[in-house]
């Protein structure tokens, strides 16, 4: 018999996130839940909608912005943030610090 619920730890562990970030998307209404007792029970076809739209619309996202850089509309260090499904931005991409000198003499 294939398992159609799953409980919040379970519900991460598929989503490959903490169960905290699972929280937080259900308390934003990103991802739907019902609570039996105390526990949150997530349907397994509501994640699976969940990732594939969350996919889609990063990827459309990437799409985008590898567009606005070809038509120099923006330089690639222009990157944006990355936005989350619970509306947070983080920065995936961090600041590179200068190279470190290697001691060879450039002309």
């Amino acid at each position: 018999m294939i398992k159609e619920t799953l409980s919040l730890t379970e519900a991460a562990e598929y989503l490959n996130t903490s169960p905290e970030t699972l929280e937080e998307l259900v308390d934003v209404g990103s991802l739907p839940a019902g609570k039996i007792g105390k526990a949150y029970v997530f349907h397994i076809e509501h994640l699976r909608d969940y990732l594939r739209a969350e996919i889609e619309r990063q990827t459309a996202e990437r799409r985008e912005y590898a567009r606005r850089i070809a038509a120099g509309e923006m330089a690639r260090s222009e990157r944006p943030a990355v936005k989350t499904a619970s509306g947070a931005a983080k920065s995936r991409y961090g600041r590179r610090g200068r190279l470190p000198s290697l001691g060879v003499a450039t002309a």
